[in-house]
């Protein structure tokens, strides 16, 4: 049972990374025919379940409309919180969850004042949508690899919406930050929760602008 349960985990995981790619190849081949600028993008996020990072690819293929692909790592730490432990002379995390979410989007990007306003300055507002892939790990589990390998695992949609602003140099990176909301549900409760979304703040940083 646990190792047809392993093998189902891993499927999901290559099916929702093969359709990442495949996603990833159908806005480079097709947004190359109509593009006039493309960008990679490093984002930091902080939201209301924890923290954590990801990497956008974006080609405009209007003047005020950009797609592609975000992909983001979620380490999530709601409910957890530091004790003092006064006999060990220590503090210690009580609840402690090693729950992590994978959302893989496809992007939307829409800048409104493109063209209306200085260059330097660029509000937008973003829409994305695709698989989320989520991973809990057993706490109970002290062998860091087979916590992970053993890992439930779930394939559920996700999304998020916002708006940001890009702060253009004179160089070709870019520095931004905006604020959004994340819709990360899933179907079996993990940690008897099933709504990881909310609120988020993102830094991102434009590694190269052509």
């Amino acid at each position: 049972m646990r190792s047809l349960k392993t093998m189902n985990k891993y499927l999901l995981l290559f099916l929702s990374f093969k359709t990442a790619v495949k996603l990833i190849l159908i806005l480079t081949i097709s947004s190359s025919l109509y593009s006039q600028e493309k960008s990679n993008n490093l984002n930091f996020m902080f939201t209301n379940n924890g923290y954590g990072f990801g990497y956008e690819f974006e080609k405009f293929s209007r003047e005020n409309l950009s797609i592609g692909a975000d992909l983001r790592f979620y380490d999530i730490r709601s409910d957890e919180y530091p004790v003092y432990d006064p006999f060990f002379n220590q503090y210690k995390v009580i609840g402690e969850k090693n729950i992590t979410m994978l959302p893989l989007y496809f992007r939307l990007n829409f800048y409104p004042f493109q063209g209306k306003i200085a260059n330097n300055f660029e509000p937008y507002i973003l829409f994305a949508l695709g698989p989320m892939i989520s991973i809990d790990g057993d706490e109970n589990i002290r062998s860091f690899s087979k916590r992970w390998s053993e890992a439930d695992t779930q394939v559920n949609p996700g999304g998020s919406f916002g708006f940001g602003i890009n702060f253009n140099t004179n160089s070709s990176n870019t520095l931004s930050f905006g604020l959004g909301y994340d819709y990360l549900k899933v179907k079996e409760p993990i940690h008897s929760k099933k709504d990881y979304g909310g609120a988020f703040l993102y830094l991102k940083y434009k590694i190269n602008r052509e």
